[in-house]
């Protein structure tokens, strides 16, 4: 599963974002119409909720071919955010591409991964 999904019918909601900025996790809702049409005039869904769905590998521009594994979880641990220290509860762990190809220190920085995702990424590329 993709824990950077996007919000559509079918994803499943697994986290809010919180007025700190981090990602309160919950259990996996399935996201239907009505959600989407009650949330349709707020900004960027995604800044405000984690969305998890099936990782489509190829399909997403974050896939490195080379290494055959997704490269968003790499740049989300380089971030240099407050990282946790310890495991916190997450209801996709067992079935996230991120923590399968990286381990626990895949888990570290997962709940900021929305709070101003975009603009961090952009300025470790200047």
């Amino acid at each position: 599963m993709c824990p950077s999904y996007v919000g559509k019918v079918g994803a499943q909601l697994f986290g809010v974002v919180g007025k700190d900025g981090k990602v309160q996790f919950i259990t996996p809702l399935t996201i239907t119409e009505d959600f989407l049409e009650q949330n349709q005039d707020k900004n960027n869904l995604e800044q405000r909720f984690r969305f998890t769905g099936k990782c489509i590998e190829k399909g997403c521009a974050q896939w490195d071919k080379e290494e055959s594994k997704c490269s968003l979880s790499r740049k989300v641990q380089n971030l240099s955010s407050h990282k946790e220290t310890e495991l916190f509860f997450c209801p996709i762990r067992e079935y996230c591409r991120w923590y399968s190809q990286d381990g626990k220190e895949a888990c570290f920085s997962c709940n900021e991964v929305t709070r101003n995702m975009e603009e961090l990424l952009l300025n470790l590329k200047s």
